[in-house]
């Protein structure tokens, strides 16, 4: 059974260096509520680039609830970065958002407008 496993102080050396360079080159809009500095992940599990490894209990943004690096998820990420990168929803029309909207409204509680 996987567990957290905590290598180094909090934020690790490598984690403080790079917290460093961020807050000297990046926009201070970005706000931060701890100090993680990711490397990867896979399902609930994150680790940063101290070798630490942590339950994600916020599931990421665009993460939801399959997890980290979800195997469907990536082979969808794939065959899409093969088609199309461009992702607004305001500049063109995109047959997958107009399909999913469709679909949501069809399975969502509530009157359609």
């Amino acid at each position: 059974m996987r567990k957290p496993q905590i290598k180094t102080t909090l934020p690790g050396p490598q984690a403080r260096q790079l917290i460093k360079l961020d807050q000297a080159f990046v926009s201070p809009s970005y706000t931060r509520v701890y100090p993680l500095v990711a490397d990867k992940a896979k399902g609930l599990w994150i680790q940063d680039v101290d070798g630490n490894v942590f339950l994600d209990f916020t599931a990421g943004i665009a993460v939801n609830a399959t997890g980290h690096c979800h195997p469907q998820v990536v082979k969808a990420i794939q065959a899409q970065a093969k088609r199309l990168l461009h992702m607004s929803g305001t500049d063109f029309y995109y047959t997958p958002q107009i399909r999913l909207a469709e679909k949501l409204a069809t399975v969502a509680p509530g009157r359609s407008a």
